[in-house]
C-alpha cells in the first residue's frame, strides 16, 4: 500500500472517529500557502486542529514526535487564516490535537497537546 493511500485510510479513520465523538467535521486538508490542518471540526465551543498520523510504532518513532516545533508553528499561522477568513469563530476555544491511527486501525485522540 503507498504511503498516500495508508494517509488518506487513516484519515477517513480518524474522521469517522471524531464523528462518533459529537465532532461537526467542518474543514478536511485546510490547506494554506505555509502548511495544512488535515482536520478541522467543531465540538461544544472548542475548535479542533488535528493532525492525523497513520504510524507504525514497531519502526521506534511515535506520531506524538512529529509535530515538532515548526509543524506546530505552521498549525497555528494556518488556524489565524482560518480566523480571518471566518471571523465568527474568534469566540471559540482552540485545540491542537493529534490523533493516531496504529497499524492494527486502533485511533489514539491526543487532545490539546499544545
Amino acid at each position: 500500500m503507498s504511503r498516500v493511500t495508508k494517509g488518506k485510510q487513516g484519515e477517513l479513520k480518524a474522521r469517522e472517529y471524531l464523528l462518533s465523538l459529537g465532532h461537526t467535521i467542518l474543514f478536511q486538508n485546510y490547506r494554506k500557502r505555509l502548511g495544512e490542518i488535515d482536520i478541522i471540526s467543531i465540538e461544544n465551543d472548542t475548535l479542533h486542529c488535528s493532525e492525523v498520523k497513520t504510524w507504525n510504532e514497531a519502526f521506534g518513532f511515535f506520531p506524538v514526535q512529529s509535530l515538532h516545533a515548526t509543524k506546530r508553528a505552521r498549525m497555528r499561522k494556518v488556524y489565524f487564516y482560518l480566523l480571518q477568513e471566518i471571523p465568527a469563530f474568534y469566540h471559540l476555544t482552540p485545540s491542537f490535537n493529534l490523533i493516531h491511527i496504529t497499524e492494527k486501525k486502533e485511533v489514539r485522540f491526543y487532545s490539546s497537546i499544545f
